[in-house]
Formats: structure tokens, C-alpha cells, sequence
């Protein structure tokens, strides 16, 4: 068979070893297609008529390219629609440019909005967030961490629901990257950012004890986070600064949720010695409202309420209700700032750091002195 005879050809062999050449210069793979194919970065060199080398040098930022060669270079890949390969990028380089995030639910606002400011942060530094929810679910937590680093990331923040748990602070000690705790500490040296929750707590219940409120109910996280922790030591120092003896009956540290807040709650206001206040966590606070409406509670006139965690909930509700405040944002952005500073290097032989950010009582209308029985 002649020449004209043969059917359509692949890449010539010369092509062939010039795109293995430029390969091993650094350069990226195929990206968009154009006219039936995918644009080549030999596309990009014949049409700004440099060397592939230059173009990959240019991809690469080399900083030894010519202004006007890099102009040259960028102009004719964006003409074609070049876009390089990060994958094949990566690869190479052993860089991934992701960071993994696992917080317990991103549907609770507060843990919402840290996420979205630790993504923004992120992105200003060109890394690229990847999301999970553990669900506060131990066997959650040691299967996302377990696959975060299988998956090569740059780094980790996250929370973690008991921060003693030998299996996940066996594979967070295998980590050979930098992570950052979210409201939480663990045995481990590694940062953290949270907010003052002993403080913010402490303001709650001293508040209410200068209402005259003696039977006050906590419903918040477990101790085996941070937030449970704090919670519990300030409201059993208040109490006792105070010259009095909290009601353990009235002290919950055993969930997460907004069910576990409603039948805690519920729990507590059928009781025969019902709580006159009731100090919860942001995301128990909705069980709590849901109870108060089934059983037809008066706010405040029967029960006080206060929410550790300051929401659109809040501030909305009917009476609004008075919250212990924090700014969320800035505990996502003080976290990602820290593992910035952990993989650019600047922080690499500092010891652990931990931004702890302050708290404020913000009162509204949610709380009275307690009715004479």
C-alpha cells in the first residue's frame, strides 16, 4: 500500500518523541479539544513558534523565560483554548494543591460558615478544598482520614468527635502533612483554632444566676470535644462561685444533634422539678424550640433561653434569643491561615500553635427572672 493509499495517521514518530521530550521538561499533557482533537501543548509551541521547552518553562512560571516570549507564549494558548493538565501536573511534581476538610455536619450554620471562610482563604493561595461530613460518627472519621491520605493532600483541617480515640489519633499521627484542628485539641502537636467556649459560657450562666435562675439546664456537646469540655467547667464554676451546687440532672453532654437537644429538653421540662433556663448549644437549640412549642412553654415567662452559637434562628425567633456570639469566619479563616503558614514553609519549625477567639454575650429577649411558684 502506497502512502496515498493509507488511511488517517496517528502523530508522526518525530512528534512523538518531541511531546516525550516535553514531558520531561516539565511540560503539561492535552488539555481542551479543538476540531476533533485535543490541543497539544506542540500546538502552543508551533503557533507562538517557540520550542516546547519555552512553552512548558512559561506553564511552569520559570521565571527565566523572556517578558516577551511569555506574552508570546500565553497569547497563542489562549487562542487555542489550552488549558494545562494539573493531573499530569501533579504527578510530576508530587503536588496536589488540595486540601482536605472533614467537619461533623456543614449543614450546621456555624460549621458553615467556618468552611466557607477557610475555602476563601484557600483559594487566595491556590489550593482547592475537598469536603466531608463525618457526622460526628467515629467509624466516619477513621474511613475520610483513612482515604485523605491515600488521595496525596497538601494538608487537613478538621473536627473530630472524641479527640481521645486511639484509632483516629493513630492515623492522624501517621500523617505526614500539616493539620489543623477545628474547636477541638487532641494529643497530638498540631495546631488549632476555636473560640473561648469556657468564657462564653461562663457569661451565660452568670447572667442567669443574676436573674435569680437556681435550676438551670445545659444541653451541649459531649466531653470528649473541646466546646463540651469548656462548657461543663464554666457552668460548674459559675455555680460554685457562686456559692451553690449545679443539679447534674440538668447537665446533658451527650450528643450532637438537634433530636438529641429535643429529647433532652423534652425530658427536662416534664420533669417534676422542671429547669426555669435552658443553655444550649446552636445546633441543640433547635430541639430545644421544637420541644418548648410541643409542650407549649412561655418564652421567657416560663423558661429562659440562651444559645451558645449565635444563628439567623436566633436573632429570628419569636422571642429573639439571647445568644453567646463568636465570629465563626474568623475560626475557618484563622485555621487555613495557620496550615498556610504550615506549607509555605513560614511556620514549618514553630512549635503548635492555637488562635483561640473571644466570645460576647449578646442579649435579647429570650430571657426574664423566673416566676414565683
Amino acid at each position: 500500500m502506497t502512502a496515498r493509499q493509507r488511511g488517517p495517521s496517528g502523530p508522526s514518530e518525530d512528534a512523538l518523541k518531541a511531546q516525550a521530550r516535553s514531558q520531561a521538561d516539565g511540560a503539561e499533557l492535552p488539555a481542551e479539544p479543538r476540531g476533533g482533537r485535543r490541543v497539544t501543548i506542540l500546538d502552543v509551541a508551533r503557533d507562538a513558534g517557540v520550542s516546547v521547552g519555552t512553552v512548558s518553562r512559561v506553564i511552569n512560571k520559570n521565571q527565566t523565560v523572556r517578558p516577551e516570549l511569555r506574552e508570546r507564549v500565553l497569547g497563542a494558548a489562549r487562542a487555542l483554548g489550552y488549558e494545562p493538565d494539573v493531573v499530569a501536573q501533579s504527578l510530576r511534581s508530587q503536588a496536589t494543591r488540595a486540601v482536605g476538610c472533614m467537619v461533623s455536619e456543614v449543614s450546621n450554620p456555624l460549621f458553615a460558615a467556618i468552611v466557607a471562610a477557610a475555602e476563601q482563604v484557600l483559594r487566595q493561595s491556590a489550593y482547592t478544598m475537598i469536603l466531608a461530613n463525618s457526622h460526628d460518627r467515629a467509624d466516619y472519621e477513621r474511613d475520610i482520614l483513612t482515604l485523605f491520605r491515600r488521595r496525596r493532600l497538601e494538608g487537613v483541617l478538621l473536627t473530630i468527635s472524641d479527640e481521645q480515640d486511639p484509632r483516629v489519633v493513630e492515623i492522624l499521627s501517621s500523617f505526614n502533612l500539616p493539620v489543623v484542628l477545628i474547636e477541638r485539641e487532641c494529643p497530638l502537636p498540631v495546631d488549632a483554632a476555636t473560640a473561648n467556649h469556657y468564657d462564653g459560657a461562663l457569661q451565660a450562666v452568670n447572667y442567669l444566676l443574676m436573674l435569680q435562675h437556681r435550676r438551670i439546664g445545659l444541653i451541649t456537646v459531649p466531653r470528649t470535644a473541646l466546646p463540651g469540655r469548656q462548657r461543663g467547667r464554666a457552668f460548674e464554676d459559675a455555680y460554685r462561685a457562686a456559692g451553690l451546687e449545679p443539679d447534674p440532672e440538668l447537665m446533658a453532654f451527650d450528643g450532637f444533634s438537634s433530636d438529641y437537644g429535643y429529647q433532652t429538653a423534652y425530658r427536662m421540662l416534664i420533669s417534676p422539678h422542671p429547669p426555669t433556663a435552658i443553655i444550649a448549644g446552636a445546633n441543640q437549640m433547635v430541639g430545644v424550640l421544637k420541644a418548648v412549642r410541643m409542650l407549649n412553654v412561655e418564652v421567657p415567662g416560663r423558661l429562659s433561653l440562651i444559645t451558645i452559637g449565635d444563628t439567623d434562628l436566633a436573632s429570628l425567633y419569636s422571642p429573639p434569643i439571647t445568644a453567646v456570639r463568636w465570629e465563626a469566619r474568623k475560626v475557618g479563616e484563622a485555621a487555613a491561615q495557620l496550615l498556610i503558614a504550615r506549607l509555605s514553609g513560614e511556620a514549618v519549625d514553630q512549635p503548635a500553635q492555637r488562635i483561640v477567639l473571644p466570645t460576647e454575650l449578646v442579649l435579647r429577649q429570650s430571657c426574664a427572672r423566673p416566676r414565683q411558684s
